[in-house]
């Protein structure tokens, strides 16, 4: 009897301590006396979240060195068909970082791996709703964001060149920022524009600047049943109408160098041919780095009505699992590690992108490293998902972007072009329902 209680006692006392180490090591769990696992990670290869994921990986493997991480970059442009391909082929990495609108098409068709329960119930206290968006389907979370993909919030401009047209501080309302514009820009003796007073002409920004006014009237794109669209409203002929303006009554931008896939508006801004520019805040470190500048701020955009700062987003960079990964337990190990609070503020500060962690966006220590950035930091909780388009890049070039170009050319109307982005818009979001 006294053995039975001794090998009893022995049992739980071993349970008890192997308990205790599985806590104080945590994951690091996964490799003791387990074999080694080398697992394959792809992403792009911007030189700031380069040097970002390289530090990270190296963090990672000294605290796990029974994981080692085969890191391949490709040039962004390269990188979704890469992973189109390989997924098609069943060659894909086993962990890879990709763009949130990205993500529909390989989660519909069961090609990511779920999140982990316990990661996922973190996921959606720690990040902000916006950036889960993307990696959200039929209410499960296929990915970690890295980042708030932001277009709106923000106006790059130069304090001096503003202070020369005569105006003490950044605009606070919107009337005032056309009025800005137009004391910014200059012409040539043909009535060309030589410098541009707001520039806002990209195909990223011409759409987002287009919902984000629908939304600050109080407006609505979504039909009740979430699905299909809806453009031929008021709010959305309202907003039409204004973009319209400063590039046909007021004259501060027009869309001749937009279509230059090589220069982005950024640029002109940064090479001083525009006073201010509409654009998200990852194009600081373009300036800091690239351009040397420091002469140059960024500002609040202005309400369109003064009473709310809604804008639509849509998830940016991430980080997901494949669904087919023979090392689904090591790939989520790094992703956990990669994404904690301090590996999150290492990642934002390096490639001056905006947290979707909350903690880090609210961070004394990246707000201090990040000053830039402020502006776009304090409209994070106005944002929203910008809902399930099925391809947010056709929504934005093809459709939005196609039918405001015809209405600067002058080749139909506003509500023809609302008609037209309602009805393109419901026929891909069905054709790829279908697929």
């Amino acid at each position: 009897m006294k053995k039975a209680y001794r090998r009893l006692f022995l049992a739980i006392f071993c349970t008890f301590i192997f308990s205790i180490a599985i806590n104080f090591h945590g994951q690091q769990s996964f490799a003791a006396g387990a074999k080694n696992v080398t697992i394959t990670y792809w992403t792009h290869d911007e030189p700031t979240f380069l040097a970002a994921n390289k530090e990270l990986i190296a963090r990672f493997e000294k605290q796990y060195p029974n994981i080692k991480v085969k890191h391949q970059y490709f040039p962004y442009d390269v990188l979704e068909a890469k992973e189109k391909a390989a997924y098609a082929t069943k060659n894909e990495s086993d962990v890879q970082q990709i763009f949130g609108s990205w993500a529909i098409e390989f989660t519909k068709h069961g090609l990511f791996d779920a999140v982990p329960k316990s990661m996922a119930d973190e996921a959606k206290r720690k990040y902000f709703q916006a950036p889960l968006g993307g990696y959200t389907f039929q209410g499960k979370l296929y990915g970690i964001p890295r980042e708030f993909n932001l277009e709106n919030g923000g106006v790059l401009y130069y304090p001096n060149e503003i202070a020369a047209a005569g105006w003490e501080k950044f605009p606070e309302t919107y009337q005032d920022l056309v009025g800005l514009a137009q004391k910014l820009t200059k012409y040539d003796s043909k009535g060309n524009i030589t410098h541009y007073g707001f520039d806002f002409s990209s195909t990223d920004n011409v759409p987002y600047l287009f919902l984000s006014l629908i939304l600050q009237q109080g407006g609505n794109y979504w039909k009740p049943d979430n699905v299909h669209v809806t453009f031929t409203t008021p709010e959305a002929e309202k907003a039409m109408q204004a973009m319209a303006d400063l590039i046909l009554k007021y004259k501060v931008c027009d869309m001749k160098h937009s279509n230059d896939p090589n220069v982005d508006i950024s640029d002109y801004f940064f090479k001083g041919t525009s006073g201010m520019c509409f654009r998200g805040p990852w194009v600081i470190a373009n300036g800091v780095n690239t351009y040397k500048l420091k002469n140059f701020r960024y500002a609040p955009m202005p309400s369109f009505t003064g009473k709310s700062l809604a804008f639509a987003a849509e998830s940016g960079w991430g980080e997901v699992v494949s669904a087919r990964s023979k090392n689904k337990k090591a790939a989520w190990t790094f992703i956990k590690f990669i994404t904690s609070q301090k590996n999150n503020l290492l990642f934002n500060s390096k490639t001056y992108t905006i947290p979707a962690d909350k903690s880090v966006a609210a961070s004394a220590e990246f707000m201090k490293a990040n000053p830039l950035i402020k502006p776009s930091l304090d409209v994070l909780p106005y944002g929203r998902p910008i809902g399930p388009l099925q391809s947010v890049d056709r929504f934005k070039q093809e459709i939005v972007y196609a039918q405001f170009q015809k209405v600067v050319d002058k080749k139909i109307d506003i509500k023809t072009a609302l008609k037209a982005i309602e009805t393109q818009t419901n026929s891909m979001i069905d054709e790829l329902l279908a697929q």
